[in-house]
């Protein structure tokens, strides 16, 4: 099955690497901050590729170098991704609304605004927030 990407984010598809799933395993509230990354990696590693990108345990798991060199480094380049997956875990993967929060469903973590996480479950009580 093929997903159509806004271009903004098949710009990000087009750097993974071979071998790897041409796929961002990540809703599309994450979409804008995965753009401001790639603005961010592209300025830093304009040939940067990419291994994953997915989230993890409620966060932003982005897996890039900053070229196709083994064991290439740069400080920056990392400290990018590092930032992007802080901001993840306050930002609804559904949305992208900056006030969300991590819930638990069924054993699995996401990061939702109090709208998105209502919609799962509707235990879920913004007073209780």
């Amino acid at each position: 099955m093929t997903t159509a990407y806004p271009p903004e984010i098949q710009r990000i598809i087009d750097r993974v690497a071979p071998g790897w799933p041409e796929e961002l395993e990540v809703r599309p509230g994450w979409y804008p901050l995965l753009a401001r990354l790639d603005e961010r990696l592209a300025a830093i590693a304009p040939n940067y590729v990419l291994q994953q990108c997915k989230s993890k345990f409620g966060a932003l798991s982005f897996y890039a170098e900053p070229s196709d060199e083994p064991w290439s480094y740069d400080e920056d380049f990392n400290e990018a991704i590092r930032t992007a997956e802080w901001e993840s875990v306050e930002t609804c993967e559904e949305c992208g609304a900056a006030a969300a929060r991590q819930y638990v469903f069924n054993l699995w973590v996401s990061t939702l605004c109090a709208e998105h996480a209502a919609v799962i479950s509707p235990a879920v009580d913004e007073s209780s927030l």
